[in-house]
């Protein structure tokens, strides 16, 4: 056709055609349809191609180019505008669409009960829907740009085995690429950037591959919801509210995907199980991988660096926490209400408060070989938390070491607790505590025990702490302390109130922390060779000493005190760990710690708002004693009633406040992401 305007609606009914403008540029040969009631281009035909014309103007639910029960035909390199639909195809397979502009339009490309067609280089703008796929499989969607629909960029719905690649859908007012009901795809090179809600979103969708997808500055990056099978790896997600989030789904992988600057979290699974986040690289998101009210999940060897809390856990059990590096975040693990969970391997520091955090009925946890060193505030924190067991971790230079609070029947065993710069080990309130084989030197204070009873301490190596190896307030009872080796120049101060401490075990055959035959009391050193084990005589050679031990002005005594027979009489070096004052605390003296120094809270959740202070006057009351001027006014623990500021975007009530992504009681509110009456009628067709 020459160039020019034309007015008509063209009926093909006759295969092997090709319809095309002289010059080849839609600029210069436009159709515009004469009746708005009907397609521009109806084509029911085979081998029919359309190229290079501007079409413009067909009516309400009319195509610019209408495709039906047509096969092998080609729509190329045309301008649709202002028309509601643009190319339409309707069982229709094998067909190509192939860059074509559409603008100003209600949806630009339609494919409806269609297979194994391709539409690939288009550009669509200013649609309601941009490209849309119903009840079809086996299409290709690649290197399409669709921009400032009104609702979603590109969506599959009932679509299976549809491969979406190197698409760029941006700045559309819902989602940039939607998945309902469309299992077995593969979403490949696609960019989602700056999409109002979702960058991409699966809905009941299984059985899909989202490989190398950038999704950024959107209120969601990737979210994923009753959809399971899925393998999410290389994406890039950035900058939006939410990185990833796999919501109500199982069996999902989550791999090598970059995820960072995202205000609330960076991967997340909520109410999601046997979930894999393996070998991801994030960094700068207030959460960085979180774990709500999922389990059997797997967390692997990812790297977690400068945000809030670097691995959450609220409400999640029986979970693996492996090999990952998670450092310089404001918490490096933090865990509430959550059980059974393993924690093994990972390297928790150089936090700005804590390292590693179990929290209110955080219970049966168990922590092995993490380190936790570096961190402001606590190594290794729990707070209403019971029979976790913590072994052969690492708690160094931080301000406290590890920190148990109200909390009973945990077991401490084989830990590094060295270079602290207050405490090694601290317990408040805490009984049925076994703390045994331990290294809690080079310290300010080695073991400290405020109301804590029916505790046992054994077989720990509590040496060159600057104010006391060993120390019991009044109101800690019936602790059993036998088989440690001390040397400090003040082992253990203990205040005469107290009541049914022992300072020894029964004379047992075994050796001992000194190297002796049998196992009794404790080994008393100083630093300067002057202390009772180092000097008293054992003329039986049992390892016990010929005299009792009388702990200073205690009124205890240790009644099988051990004597120095191999390496361990040798004199240890004082170490200076502080430069606060060193006479030894008075009665109920406790912690102290700068002001400004935060602690985690009671039902607290998401923030990085440092304004979680100590004020908790049950818990510590230094009136005599150590003055403690290098610390602060401690009063406290830990404000129960303050912390973290709900308003950040977590709600302990529920899980996630998230008005605008999902209901917390059913899982996701379909009325809040996509309404189905101002879209599409998923119980119908378009025609």
């Amino acid at each position: 056709m020459s160039p020019g305007s034309y007015t008509e609606n063209l009926r093909i009914t006759t295969g092997n055609l090709i319809i095309r403008s002289a010059s080849g540029d839609p600029e210069d040969t436009t159709i515009i349809a004469n009746s708005q009631y009907e397609d521009v281009f109806y084509v029911e035909a085979n081998n029919v191609k359309i190229t290079g014309f501007s079409i413009n103007g067909p009516g309400t639910d009319r195509a610019g180019v209408y495709l039906v029960r047509s096969s092998n035909c080609i729509i190329e390199n045309n301008r649709l505008a202002n028309g509601t639909l643009g190319i339409y195809l309707k069982q229709s397979n094998y067909n190509l669409i192939l860059n074509n502009t559409a603008v100003n339009g209600k949806r630009a490309i339609n494919i409806e009960r269609s297979n194994y067609n391709k539409a690939s280089g288009n550009t669509v703008s200013n649609q309601r829907f941009g490209i849309y796929s119903l009840f079809s499989e086996g299409n290709i969607l690649s290197d399409n740009t669709v921009s400032m629909s009104a609702d979603h960029g590109i969506v599959l719905e009932s679509s299976s085995n549809t491969s979406l690649e190197n698409n760029i859908v941006s700045s559309n007012g819902d989602y940039g690429i939607y998945l309902a009901s469309s299992g077995n795809s593969n979403l490949t090179g696609n960019t989602a950037d700056s999409n109002t809600v979702y960058g991409i979103y699966l809905k009941d969708s299984s059985g899909n591959n989202l490989v190398n997808n950038k999704v950024l500055n959107s209120s969601r990056g990737i979210f994923l919801l009753r959809t399971g099978d899925s393998m999410l790896s290389g994406n890039l997600a950035s900058n939006n509210e939410r990185g990833i989030q796999i919501t109500s789904a199982g069996n999902n992988n989550v791999l090598k995907n970059s995820v960072s600057d995202n205000s609330f979290s960076g991967i997340s699974l909520l109410n999601s199980t046997q979930c894999n986040i393996s070998e991801n690289i994030l960094s700068n998101n207030t959460i960085g991988i979180n774990l709500a009210f999922s389990s059997n999940g797997t967390v692997f060897n990812n790297t977690v660096q400068n945000g809030g809390r670097g691995l959450n856990l609220q409400d999640s059990n029986y979970n693996a926490l492996l090999n990952n590096n998670v450092v310089k975040n404001r918490y490096g693990a933090y865990l509430l209400r959550s059980g059974w969970n393993v924690l093994s391997n990972n390297d928790l520091s150089e936090g700005e408060d804590h390292g590693i955090v179990l929290e209110n009925s955080s219970n049966y946890n168990d922590l092995t070989g993490n380190i936790a060193s570096y961190n402001r505030v606590y190594g290794i924190y729990l707070k209403d938390s019971s029979n976790n067991n913590l072994n052969s971790n690492e708690a160094a230079g931080n301000n406290r070491g590890v920190f148990l609070t109200k909390s009973n029947g945990n077991t401490l065993l084989n830990n590094t607790i060295l270079d602290n710069s207050e405490y090694a080990i601290l317990l408040t309130y805490s009984s049925e505590n076994n703390i045994s084989e331990n290294d809690a030197s080079n310290s300010n204070r080695g073991i400290h025990l405020s109301t804590s009873s029916d505790n046992t301490i054994s077989g720990n190596n509590i040496a060159s702490n600057g104010v006391s190896g060993l120390y019991m307030t009044s109101t800690s009872n019936n602790n059993t302390v036998f088989n440690n080796y001390l040397n400090n120049n003040v082992n253990a101060n203990i205040k005469p109130a107290s009541f049914g401490n022992v300072w020894n075990t029964t004379k047992t055959s075994g050796t001992n922390i000194a190297g002796g035959p049998y196992i009794g009391g404790n080994l008393w050193a100083k630093p300067d060779g002057t202390g009772f084990s180092q000097t008293a005589t054992d003329a039986d050679g049992d390892g016990i000493a010929d005299g009792v031990y009388n702990i200073g002005t205690s009124g205890y005594t240790d009644y099988l005190p051990l004597v120095a027979v191999s390496k361990t009489e040798q004199s240890t070096p004082q170490v200076d760990v502080t430069e606060e004052q060193t006479e030894t605390p008075a009665e109920e003296s406790e912690t102290s710690t700068d002001d400004q120094i935060g602690a985690p809270t009671d039902e607290s959740e998401t923030s990085t708002d440092d304004r979680s202070e100590y004020d908790d006057q049950s818990e510590y009351d230094d009136q005599s004693g150590s003055d403690d001027q290098s610390g602060s006014d401690d009063q406290s623990g830990f404000d129960d009633q303050s912390g973290f500021d709900d308003q950040s975007g977590f709600d302990d009530q529920s899980g996630f406040d998230d008005q605008s992504g999902f209901d917390d009681q059913s899982g996701f509110d379909d009325q809040s992401g996509f309404d189905d009456q101002s879209g599409f009628d998923d119980q119908s067709e378009y025609r």
